[in-house]
C-alpha cells in the first residue's frame, strides 16, 4: 500500500494573491460590520511586502464587537522627559517629505491571537531624528493610543494589551510612526512619516507551549506558554543529570513533547561520547515514571546514534504507546540511518523495529507524524548524518520529503511527496498541521545539506501533495535592508490545535530566522523565534489557504541567545515555577 493512499482525499487548493485580500465574512457575529482599517497592509517605509497575504486579508470577523471601548488612554503617553507641548509640536509642525523611521517589528500586515504578549513596537531611526510619534486606532476604540518617546521601541502596557484581546479580536490595529529632531523645544527636522498601515488582532487565540532549544554558551531547552512576556528553563544538561545509559549528560538538541504535555523527549549527548534519547519530566526534570516509560524503553532508546524523537496522540495510550526516532546501527542495513519505533512501554529488549520504507534506500532524517498516526513523513537524502541533517553525494543530488505509511508499525511504501520533492530544489524539516491538510518544510535552491542554511525559506503544501506556497513570513519590512534568501529562516512547527470561526481556519507557524537588528553577536544576527498565521477556508469538503501573514517577533526569549528547533505542543510550561 502507498503512502499516499493511506492518506485521506482532502483536497488543498493553494490561492494567489488575488484571493489573500477577501474579507473574512462576519458568519459569527449577527451581522456586525467589519473593520473598515482591514484589507490592507499600508503604505510606508516599513510595509511588508510579497506572499499571499501581502498584508494579509483585512475584515475579519469581529469578536469584541463594534460597541466603542475605552482601553486607550485620552491623553497621550509622554516618556523620556519630553516637554508637555511635544503633541503640539508634532501636530502643528509641518512636514519636510523625507522617510522616517523604519518599523522593524511588527511588519506592517501581521496577525497576532488574542492572546499574545503584549505588543512590542521596535523601528531604526534616521540618525538626525531624535523623537518619536507612535500612533495606534482602533475602530472599536473611543481613543487612539498616541505615545511620544526618544527610546527605539515600545510596548503596549499589560493592562491595556490584555483588554484589547477581550474587546478588540478580529479587528485591525492602524499603526502610524513618525520621527523628528526636537533641539531647543522645537522641532528642527520633519516629523517624518516612517510607517503606516495595520497589523491584525486575530479573532482567535494561540493554544499550548512553545520549547525550543538555546545554544548559546552551552545547551538548554527554554519554554514560554503563549502570551508570556519571558522564557522558563525547561531543562539543561545539569539537570538532565546521569543518561539512561550511563555517562553523563553534557549536551541537549532535538525534542519533542509527549501527547499529555508531562514529558519533553529529546536528544542528548554524554561525556562517553555517546548520542542517544532520554526522557525527562517538564515540570522537575526528573525522570519519567516507570508507567510512562519503561526501563526497557529507556535502555532501547539509550542507544548510541539514534535521534530525532517524535511522538503522535494516537500512538500515546496504554495499549499502544510508540516513539518513532531515527537510529544508525552498523549491524543494520551498513549503518543506514532507519526510521525505528520503539514501543515506551517494552518489556525487554525486543519492544523496537524498523519502518519499512520500501522504493527508498536512503538515508532518513526529521521524521514527522501525521497528525492521525497513520503515516508519517521524512527527509531522503544519499547523505547526511545525526537524524536531523540531510545531504547528497557527487552520485545522488536527492534531499526530498518522502512519506510511509505507519501501518500498525510495519511501514510500507515510501513515495516521495509532490510540491516538496522538486529536483530543482533541496527540500527538509517536514512537519504536518493540526488536522492533516497542509505540510510545511524548508527548501533551498543551493548545493548545501539542511543543517543552520542562510538559503532556507519556509514553505507550505497539501498533505497529498500539490503546489507548494511559498510564505510571506519568510519576509522581514523591506526598510530594514534585510532579505531572503539569506536570513536562515528554519525548522517551522505548528500549534497544536487550529481554530474555527465560520468557515474559516485558523493556523500558527512558529520558526527561526536571523533577522532582527536588535539581537546580534559582534555584527552577526542571532536565530530567533517568530510567529506567523495562516488562514484557510472551507467549503464543500475543499481546504484553501485564503491568507497567510508576515511574522511577529517571539518576547518570550533571550534576545542574546541563538535560539533554534522550537517544538510547539501542550508542554506543562506553566506549571513550572517561576
Amino acid at each position: 500500500m502507498s503512502s499516499r493512499s493511506s492518506l485521506p482525499r482532502l483536497a488543498v487548493a493553494f490561492v494567489l494573491s488575488t484571493l489573500a485580500a477577501v474579507a473574512l465574512a462576519a458568519t459569527a457575529c449577527s451581522g456586525e460590520e467589519s473593520s473598515h482599517l482591514g484589507g490592507t497592509g499600508g503604505s510606508g517605509a516599513s510595509a511588508a511586502a510579497g506572499g499571499s497575504s501581502a498584508g494579509g486579508a483585512g475584515g475579519f470577523i469581529l469578536m469584541g464587537g463594534s460597541s466603542p471601548h475605552a482601553d486607550f488612554p485620552e491623553a497621550p503617553v509622554v516618556e523620556g522627559g519630553l516637554p508637555p507641548d511635544i503633541a503640539s509640536l508634532f501636530e502643528t509642525t509641518p512636514g519636510d517629505g523625507q522617510v522616517g523611521p523604519c518599523l522593524a517589528e511588527p511588519a506592517l500586515g501581521a496577525m497576532m491571537p488574542t492572546n499574545w504578549a503584549p505588543l512590542l513596537f521596535e523601528w531604526l531611526p534616521p540618525a538626525e531624528l531624535n523623537v518619536f510619534e507612535l500612533r495606534l486606532e482602533i475602530d472599536n476604540q473611543l481613543h487612539p493610543l498616541v505615545v511620544y518617546t526618544t527610546a527605539p521601541s515600545y510596548t503596549v502596557a499589560t493592562g491595556i494589551w490584555a483588554n484589547l484581546g477581550n474587546h478588540s479580536a478580529g479587528h485591525d490595529i492602524a499603526v502610524t510612526l513618525r520621527g523628528a529632531r526636537l533641539e531647543g523645544g522645537v522641532l528642527t527636522i520633519g516629523p517624518r512619516v516612517g510607517a503606516s498601515g495595520v497589523v491584525h488582532v486575530a479573532p482567535v487565540a494561540a493554544p499550548g507551549s512553545v520549547v525550543y532549544w538555546a545554544a548559546t554558551g552551552g545547551t538548554s531547552f527554554q519554554g514560554f506558554t503563549i502570551g508570556d512576556t519571558v522564557p522558563k528553563t525547561v531543562l539543561t544538561p545539569a539537570l538532565a543529570g546521569a543518561a539512561s545509559s550511563g555517562g553523563t549528560t553534557n549536551c541537549i538538541s532535538c525534542h519533542a513533547s509527549s501527547p499529555d504535555g508531562k514529558l519533553v523527549v529529546y536528544s542528548r549527548d554524554t561525556d562517553t561520547g555517546t548520542r542517544a534519547i532520554d526522557v525527562r519530566t517538564v515540570v522537575g526534570a526528573n525522570p519519567p515514571a516507570a508507567s510512562d516509560v519503561s526501563p526497557s524503553a529507556l535502555a532501547l532508546l539509550g542507544r548510541h546514534k539514534q535521534t530525532a524523537p517524535v511522538l503522535s496522540a494516537a500512538h500515546y495510550s496504554a495499549a499502544d504507546a510508540v516513539v518513532v526516532s531515527v537510529l544508525s546501527d552498523p549491524g543494520l542495513n551498513g549503518g543506514r540511518y532507519e526510521l525505528i519505533w520503539t514501543d515506551l512501554h517494552a518489556a525487554d529488549a525486543s519492544g523496537w523495529g524498523v519502518l519499512a520504507r520500501n522504493g527508498d534506500a536512503r538515508n532518513v532524517s526529521s521524521p514527522s507524524w501525521r497528525r492521525d498516526g497513520t503515516a508519517l513523513a521524512y527527509v531522503s537524502s544519499p547523505g547526511g548524518g545525526e537524524g536531523v541533517v540531510a545531504d547528497t553525494t557527487a552520485g545522488d543530488p536527492t534531499m526530498d520529503i518522502y512519506t510511509v505509511p505507519y501501518n500498525a508499525r510495519q511501514g510500507g511504501d515510501a513515495t516521495p511527496l509532490p510540491g516538496a520533492s522538486d529536483p530543482g530544489y533541496r527540500e527538509f524539516y517536514p512537519v504536518y498541521a493540526p488536522d492533516d491538510a497542509l505540510l510545511a518544510f524548508n527548501r533551498t535552491d543551493q548545493p548545501v545539506n539542511s543543517y543552520n542554511q542562510p538559503s532556507a525559506e519556509v514553505l507550505v503544501v497539501p498533505s497529498a501533495g500539490g503546489t507548494a506556497l511559498r510564505l510571506a513570513a519568510n519576509d522581514p519590512p523591506a526598510c530594514t535592508g534585510l532579505t531572503s534568501p539569506g536570513l536562515t529562516n528554519s525548522w517551522a512547527r505548528w500549534a497544536p490545535q487550529s481554530e474555527t470561526v465560520g468557515n474559516r481556519k485558523f493556523y500558527w507557524l512558529v520558526f527561526s530566522s536571523k533577522r532582527r537588528p536588535a539581537s546580534n553577536a559582534g555584527g552577526v544576527l542571532l536565530p530567533q523565534l517568530y510567529v506567523s498565521a495562516v488562514v484557510t477556508e472551507v467549503t464543500g469538503g475543499v481546504e484553501t489557504v485564503v491568507a497567510e501573514y508576515p511574522a511577529l517577533y517571539v518576547t518570550a526569549q533571550n534576545p542574546t541567545e541563538g535560539n533554534h528547533t522550537p517544538a510547539w505542543d501542550y508542554f506543562e510550561v506553566s506549571q513550572i515555577p517561576d
